[in-house]
């Protein structure tokens, strides 16, 4: 089973959208994640939004290759995630490039099976 920490969890949890009263979905993910941000850091995001967003970034880049399910080599969800960087879309058209990538892995941490095609739990998000 994946090992996760209490502040993975809350971050898939969150994802896909299983926390909605503490954290409301706002329409983008950026300014949805500003209140966990400040639970658990204590820095207010708005301060140095540039700094918020590389910390979130990573945070859900790590999360993404903990619990990711592309093995088949090609990574081709890593390059989603960078593709989004490049280049505005339809249902992706956040001004800045990070902001983009954030997008795209929320968006693949969201639709990620928490169990496998067994029925097997790959990993647990019940112990927060």
């Amino acid at each position: 089973m994946i090992k996760l920490d209490k502040y993975d969890k809350q971050l898939i949890l969150l994802c896909k959208g299983h926390l909605t009263d503490k954290y409301p979905l706002t329409g983008k993910w950026e300014n949805t994640i500003k209140p966990w941000y400040f639970e658990v850091y204590g820095v207010n995001p708005d301060e140095n939004y540039q700094q918020y967003l590389q910390v979130i970034f990573y945070k859900l880049l790590d999360v993404h290759l903990k619990i990711k399910e592309d093995f088949s080599g090609n990574f081709q969800q890593i390059k989603d995630v960078f593709s989004s960087t490049f280049q505005k879309r339809l249902s992706n058209d956040s001004e800045l490039p990070i902001e983009r990538a954030i997008h795209t892995l929320c968006g693949l941490i969201a639709c990620t099976k928490v169990t496998d095609d067994e029925g097997n739990k790959r990993f647990d998000l019940d112990k927060l």
